[in-house]
C-alpha cells in the first residue's frame, strides 16, 4: 500500500514540475486525492513562490489575467449567493411572524429542491466553483472542497443570525446549505 501512494506521490511530483496544472487537475490525472497533490507540493518546495519564481512574464501576465477573470467571476457568484439567500417567497404556507421547526423546514426544503438550477446553475457545479475560486483566493496551502462551502455558508448565515436573530430567512438558509453539504458528503460516487 505504501509503495502504490508512493509512486504515486512520483507521477504528482512529475506533473508539479511540468506545465501549470491546478491541484485538482493534477489529482484527476494520477488518481489521487487533492490533499495528496497538496502535500507532495508543499514537501517538494514547489509552493506559491516556486511557481511564480519558475515562470516567465508572458506566463505570469497570463495568470494575472486568470486571477481577474476568476475575481470577476467570484463577485458574479456572490451576487448570485446574495439573490438565492435574500428574503424569498415563503412558500411553507406558515404565518411569517410564527415560524415552527416543520415551517422553517419545509420553507428550506423549497429552497433546495425547486429548479433553482435554471437561474443559479448546478448545486454541485457551483459548490465545487465556490471551492475552487476560495481556494485561488486563499491560496494553495489550503484545499476547499465542496462540503466546506456548504459548512462555511452555513457558518456565514449562523453569523447573521446573531446580528438579527429575528430573521427567519437566516435559520432557513442554514437549513438549507447543511442539507446540500450532507447530499454533497454522501454522494455514492464521492472521493
Amino acid at each position: 500500500m505504501a509503495e502504490k501512494k508512493q509512486n504515486k506521490s512520483n507521477k504528482v511530483l512529475t506533473l508539479l514540475a511540468g506545465p501549470h496544472k491546478t491541484d485538482r487537475e493534477i489529482a484527476k490525472e494520477v488518481g489521487c486525492t487533492v490533499s495528496l497533490v497538496n502535500k507532495v507540493r508543499n514537501s517538494s518546495g514547489r509552493g506559491n513562490s516556486s511557481f511564480w519564481a519558475g515562470i516567465g512574464s508572458a506566463d505570469a501576465a497570463y495568470e494575472l489575467d486568470k486571477a481577474e477573470k476568476i475575481r470577476r467571476h467570484s463577485q458574479n457568484i456572490s451576487n448570485s449567493a446574495y439573490e438565492l439567500t435574500k428574503d424569498g417567497p415563503n412558500t411553507a404556507g406558515v404565518d411569517p411572524n410564527a415560524w415552527t421547526r416543520s415551517g422553517i423546514l419545509n420553507q428550506a426544503e423549497q429552497y433546495v429542491t425547486k429548479d433553482r438550477a435554471a437561474t443559479h446553475g448546478n448545486m454541485e457545479d457551483n459548490f465545487r466553483t465556490i471551492a475552487d475560486l476560495w481556494t485561488a483566493y486563499l491560496g494553495f496551502d489550503l484545499i476547499i472542497t465542496d462540503r466546506d462551502v456548504a459548512a462555511m455558508m452555513t457558518l456565514l448565515k449562523i453569523a447573521r443570525s446573531r446580528s438579527n436573530p429575528d430573521n427567519a430567512d437566516n435559520w432557513i438558509d442554514a437549513c438549507g446549505y447543511m442539507a446540500c453539504g450532507g447530499e454533497l458528503a454522501t454522494q455514492k460516487d464521492h472521493k
